[in-house]
């Protein structure tokens, strides 16, 4: 099968921005999980790329979950069905209900939202109790600017 690196570096459909390091993470995490029916909601979605690309990694996925505050995600659409992106603060009580109404609970959740301490924790609160059993939450650009060594 091809890996999510091939895949990420012959994407040429809406902007996706991930770190290298995240994709060979991502293919540790998931590349068992490949050929299941699983379900993915990924806080923070930007352009869509992303949800494209996790299309064409996981092609057994039932729901490829997106959420973004940016009400200009409103105009996201995609040509697979099983895509399909909330528009909304996913903290707040409306776009959590909009995500769960797709989908009551999900084998793999991607926090790349707002980055704020407080949000991720907030986030956190909120979905990992519609993480399925033996699923994997990441949240991603958790950086350490407050060490010397990160300044």
């Amino acid at each position: 099968m091809v890996t999510l690196s091939n895949l990420y570096a012959q994407h040429r459909g809406r902007v996706c921005d991930k770190w290298s390091l995240y994709l060979r993470v991502y293919e540790d995490l998931f590349e068992s999980k490949r050929s299941t029916a699983l379900n993915l909601l990924e806080i923070g979605v930007q352009n869509g790329g992303s949800l494209e690309l996790w299309a064409q990694y996981l092609p057994n996925a039932e729901h490829l979950v997106g959420c973004d505050i940016n009400p200009e995600c409103g105009t996201l659409f995609f040509d697979d069905p099983r895509i399909s992106v909330v528009v909304g603060d996913a903290n707040a009580d409306e776009a959590f209900q909009s995500i769960k109404s797709i989908c009551e609970s999900y084998d793999v959740i991607i926090d790349d939202g707002s980055h704020v301490p407080r949000d991720v924790v907030t986030s956190f609160l909120n979905y990992f109790p519609m993480l399925s059993p033996g699923g994997t939450y990441v949240v991603e650009d958790v950086h350490c600017d407050y060490l010397d060594s990160h300044v």
